[in-house]
């Protein structure tokens, strides 16, 4: 039975090594020429300019960050730090940022993330890259403006309500050897941190921009879950070409190889128990959302196996249907007819 196979240590780096080598391959991509896209990104340090502010003039720092920054600045103080209230009218929050400015933990954090990202400018590299595909499949999107950030752990990547900007918590992205990750109020298991590193960055950020784009999951069936997120993916490996499979799935490369190898087992498990119309979000949950493993299926596979099967689907809808756009398929919003006209039939690989 499928979900009670064992596999050996040497067949897991056996297929590891496959999926290695097809990263070499563009495995029929067609990717566009971007060079000639024009992209001009913004990164605002907002967490250098903060730290440093002389702490015992944090309301006049505070001010110049206001004029600076001023949308971002009221997104951080209202809603990461949680310390700037709509009725306080006597500058409270200005004190209370100061409190912050010199808790040694903070402290401590703030010197860590400077230690990873002093130099943003790999960071930088990709994102532009990256943002010359979304402008050459988006050319009506403004280029959203960029802000780091250090919040002790409120976010990853956020989407402010205003000024079209890209929040990036970086205190979240210090790799998994990170000792606070590990330990309360954290506690993140390893699977999670991980992913958690300036490696995934890139994607982490511009999988923050494809939801924004493509939004949440309009039904509470299995399909309509793993089509729409299907979806994303696919959006991401437009906009990110380049790079591995494994970083935009947040697998290993085990787990990557691991999926190619068994696609049409995991499809069979999905057909014999008649998930793809359930709507039980219990017993599809680990399919369709970050988890140490699918449910039902072997301790070698990654969770979002769903997700996975999405996107294969996905692909090969855009496949037999090639004249569509990214913006037509986000608009498409039948996922029946998505997956009747992809044909999907994987085979024993």
């Amino acid at each position: 039975m499928f979900a009670k196979n064992n596999f050996s240590t040497f067949f897991i780096l056996f297929l590891s090594l496959i999926c290695l080598s097809s990263c070499l391959e563009d495995k029929d991509k067609n990717i566009p020429d971007v060079s000639g896209v024009q992209v001009e990104v913004k990164v605002n340090r907002f967490d250098q300019d903060l730290f440093s502010i002389d702490t015992n003039q944090v309301a006049e720092g505070i001010e110049k960050l206001e004029e600076k920054y001023p949308d971002f600045t009221d997104f951080y103080l209202t809603r990461a730090l949680q310390i700037k209230k709509p009725w306080d009218t006597t500058g409270a929050y200005r004190e209370y940022t100061k409190g912050f400015l010199t808790y040694p933990f903070v402290r401590d954090l703030h010197h860590k993330v400077d230690s990873v990202y002093g130099d943003f400018g790999s960071v930088t590299k990709e994102l532009e890259q990256g943002l010359r595909f979304y402008k050459h499949y988006f050319p009506e999107k403004e280029i959203p403006k960029f802000y780091t950030f250090i919040s002790e752990f409120s976010y990853g990547i956020a989407i402010p309500p205003k000024g079209n900007a890209i929040a990036i918590g970086l205190d979240l992205f210090l790799g998994k050897d990170y000792a606070p990750y590990a330990y309360p109020p954290l506690s993140l298991p390893q699977y999670i941190v991980r992913t958690h590193d300036k490696e995934h960055l890139p994607s982490k950020i511009f999988k923050g921009m494809v939801e924004d784009i493509a939004g949440p999951v309009k039904g509470n069936k299995f399909i309509d879950h793993i089509i729409q997120n299907g979806k994303k993916i696919y959006i991401l490996d437009q906009l990110l070409p380049y790079a591995p499979d494994s970083i935009k799935l947040g697998y290993t490369a085990q787990q990557t190889a691991w999926v190619n190898a068994f696609e049409l087992d995991i499809w069979g498990y999905f057909l014999k128990e008649e998930l793809m119309y359930s709507d039980d979000v219990q017993a599809f949950k680990s399919l369709v959302t970050t988890a140490p493993k699918s449910a039902g299926l072997t301790e070698e596979s990654p969770g979002e196996v769903g997700n996975w099967i999405g996107w294969q689907i996905v692909k090969a809808y855009m496949k037999r249907h090639p004249e569509t756009t990214l913006k037509e398929l986000i608009a498409l919003d039948d996922v029946q007819e998505i997956l009747s006209k992809s044909r999907y039939k994987p085979r024993r690989k």
